[in-house]
């Protein structure tokens, strides 16, 4: 501030002494050439001052410049600024004429002729551009290729060891068999004819085939042995009234037992069936017991023509004959019988003491 107030001075003294010419030829001369370090050191203020002025509003500008970001950073262009702030160059112009002018009067002196010097305005330097901050390309970090974990294996859980079962309770298994109940009955039935105690076969047998007579009988039987038999016999007889071989065998044991009118009763109601062939010959020999001699004859032909060449039949026919005063049909059948091959000794002794007699009478 100094400065300008002492150039306005000067310009108050100057304004006293009248009007400078505007032009005048200097001459080339030795004295000429001396301002030229001094518009050089002129210069150098006017830079320094420019400067000066212009530092706040650079660093504002700078501080409120925006950075707009580029994609590529070769790319960039500069943009000078072009505005320039009006009181800065006001006083840089002010500046200057002082300095002019009061470099005029310093080098005036008595012995030369004053000489007015038109003040050279310098060349307004182009006001500097500011150099706009590149921006810095976002560098967009590429992400790490971090190597991926790999999954550890899980442990394997530990094998239990399996819990054995407990062992179950042996369980009678019973096999489907191919045969048919009825089949699987008589097999039962052959086995007890075997067998030292056949009573639990013959029981199985009967549940699988009601109908298996011959099994029931000889259940009866063993039974009747221990005089357990006869409600089993009689419900039989009830059950199966065309079969004769119940009858007949409740007349052996009523027989057995000395009870002869419940053995003919039973012998009555078996008259009037056929039995099988067994049970005939057995019937035969009850009906010679009881004095049934017709009956017994019956049974004994019947066998007979089943079977010409059995001797035991022969032998039952010639002595039901013999017993009912048949004597030649007797004798004759008693030689039927020695004539065959199964007759028992016993039976042979007996037929040859009987034709003796026969002979001789």
């Amino acid at each position: 501030m100094s400065v300008i107030n002492d150039t306005l001075k000067a310009l108050e003294l100057r304004g006293g002494r009248g009007a400078l010419p505007k032009a005048v030829n200097v001459p080339a001369s030795q004295s000429g050439r001396r301002p030229l370090p001094r518009v050089a050191l002129l210069l150098v203020v006017l830079l320094i001052a420019v400067a000066w002025a212009w530092w706040p509003t650079v660093a504002r500008l700078l501080a409120n410049a925006p950075v707009e970001p580029v994609v590529e950073a070769h790319d960039v262009a500069v943009e000078p600024v072009a505005e320039v702030h009006q009181a800065a160059v006001e006083s840089v112009a002010e500046v200057t004429e002082t300095v002019l002018a009061d470099d005029a009067s310093s080098e005036a002196s008595p012995a030369a002729p004053t000489v007015a010097v038109e003040p050279v305005t310098p060349p307004q330097p182009a006001p500097p551009t500011e150099p706009m901050a590149e921006p810095v390309a976002q560098v967009v970090p590429a992400p790490e290729h971090k190597p991926e974990a790999k999954p550890e294996p899980e442990p394997k859980p530990e094998a239990k060891p399996e819990a054995k079962p407990e062992p179950a309770e042996p369980q009678l298994a019973i096999q489907q068999s191919p045969l048919s109940p009825a089949e699987q009955a008589r097999q039962l039935w052959q086995q007890a004819q075997q067998a030292d105690n056949p009573e639990p076969m013959l029981e199985q047998a009967l549940a699988l085939d009601p109908h298996l007579h011959p099994a029931r009988l000889a259940l009866i039987e063993r039974l009747s042995q221990r005089g357990e038999g006869d409600d089993l016999l009689l419900s039989a007889a009830r059950d199966y009234p065309q079969q004769a071989a119940y009858p007949v065998l409740a007349a052996e044991l009523a027989l057995a037992a000395g009870d002869n009118t419940l053995a003919e009763q039973w012998l009555s109601w078996s008259q009037r069936l056929v039995p099988e062939p067994d049970w005939r010959a057995r019937r035969a020999v009850v009906a010679q017991q009881l004095g049934w001699l017709e009956l017994a004859s019956e049974d004994y032909l019947a066998l007979l023509n089943a079977e010409p060449m059995r001797g035991t039949w022969w032998f039952g026919l010639g002595y039901a004959r013999d017993a009912g005063r048949d004597l030649n049909g007797a004798e004759t059948a008693y030689r039927k019988a020695l004539a065959s091959t199964d007759l028992s000794q016993q039976a042979r002794e007996f037929v040859r003491d009987r034709l003796t007699v026969l002979e001789n009478r």
